[in-house]
């Protein structure tokens, strides 16, 4: 049996770089991935910002598309485009992106292996099922980023995060359409109850389109009215199911055990997307998995792992779950209304300097500190707080005196 001083359980990107730096400290350490192949497709539209490849570690080799107009439609087709001069946005291809990470982990000594599934952890070992049949190995600390239904999680008594069901297909255009550049946000209750849809510009020809819904809808068939309604003429390739996570309050670590990215609930918490948060915290996992390898040190770098994350995402998360809490407290009917107030010269063109994906918190204040856009912003304070669950319309709200993360 081989010695580790780190098991990883999860080859996605938070896996990848947490390995990756967990070594790059001084451990010895085994990923385990349980996906035969990396390229098989995932329920992720692959939309990022540009410093996401920097705290990955990843080149620009996985993008394809850099998309710099937006648009928001409403359930009665009511729409509101922004476009950016700056590049504030890529679209990558995902298995491109994680085999260049799996390739950085191994470069850096860690013993990747794929077509692995761990399937159990006790007193320090964990064992699994590869291509060659059953094994073992022991480690000093396991770390689980195996996604929002963490087998990890359930074998450290922590509790999973909870998660939205997801549809995504990729789809190409039917004869001579013209190329779809734009990133597209539908919402309403009626097109995906508990979240939103999208539209991601993908490989020439090509666009992602998926939503989330909550446990009690049907992502597959509201998937297919969505097509129907707003891209007949597009044809499926591929279409995927997976579930995307909420961020999450509970802990993260055990005895011997610590959660990343997905199966910590450390995504962004307006749209789900776990690249930049995932990557943040991964970095910060692999160097607390090397350092817990001293059992003398473990309790205290797994507890300082957890405060420093909570640190990093919570200004974030705060802000994200009043914007969310608005968003979930609107009808179908309200957000022509929302989009009217919206569709202000001043306040569009500050929001499109301004907007950052990773950090939306950050744009509140730039806002304010306009003159002309008072007007709009008095108007859809009044309008959310009037249809707001009682205190969130206003919490979470940076000012101006807030640090960005």
């Amino acid at each position: 049996m081989q010695d580790f001083d780190a098991v990883v359980v999860g080859g996605g990107p938070a896996g990848a770089v947490a390995a990756r730096i967990a070594a790059e400290t001084g451990a010895r350490v085994l990923l385990l991935e349980v996906r035969a192949t990396i390229e098989e497709p995932t329920a992720c539209a692959g939309l990022v910002s540009p410093r996401t490849l920097s705290i990955l570690g990843a080149s620009a080799a996985c993008v394809v598309r850099r998309p710099r107009d937006v648009a928001l439609h409403t359930p009665d087709g009511t729409t509101l485009a922004v476009s950016t001069t700056t590049e504030r946005a890529l679209v990558i291809d995902r298995s491109i992106l994680e085999n260049e990470l799996l390739e950085r982990a191994r470069a850096a000594g860690v013993d990747v292996r794929i077509g692995a599934e761990a399937t159990a952890w006790v007193d320090g070992v964990v064992r699994f099922v590869g291509p060659a049949g059953a094994d073992s190995a022991r480690g000093g600390v396991l770390v689980g980023a195996d996604g929002p239904e963490s087998r990890v999680a359930t074998w450290a008594g922590l509790g999973r995060v909870a998660s939205l069901r997801a549809a995504q297909v990729e789809a190409e255009a039917k004869g001579r359409e013209p190329e779809d550049d734009v990133v597209r946000v539908f919402v309403g209750r009626t097109v995906a109850p508990g979240f939103f849809a999208w539209s991601v510009p993908a490989q020439p020809g090509r666009l992602r389109i998926g939503l989330a819904v909550r446990d009690d809808a049907d992502p597959t068939s509201c998937l297919h009215e969505l097509l129907a309604r707003h891209f007949p003429r597009h044809r499926v390739i591929v279409q995927v199911k997976g579930r995307i996570p909420l961020p999450s309050s509970e802990p993260t670590t055990a005895r011997d055990v610590l959660l990343v990215g997905d199966a910590a609930g450390h995504v962004k918490p307006l749209s789900g997307g776990g690249l930049y948060f995932g990557g943040l915290c991964a970095r910060l996992a692999g160097r607390a998995a090397a350092r817990a390898a001293d059992p003398g040190a473990r309790a205290s770098e797994l507890a300082r792992y957890e405060r420093l994350c909570r640190s990093l995402l919570g200004p974030e998360t705060r802000f994200g779950a009043a914007a969310r809490a608005v968003r979930d407290a609107l009808e179908d009917a309200d957000w022509k209304d929302v989009l009217k107030i919206l569709d202000h010269r001043e306040l569009l063109a500050v929001a499109a300097e301004k907007a950052d994906l990773d950090h939306l918190r950050n744009m509140v204040p730039h806002l304010v500190a306009h003159p002309r856009t008072w007007r709009s912003l008095v108007a859809l304070w009044s309008f959310v707080a009037a249809r707001s669950p009682s205190g969130t319309a206003g919490s979470g709200i940076a000012g101006p005196n807030d640090a960005p993360l």
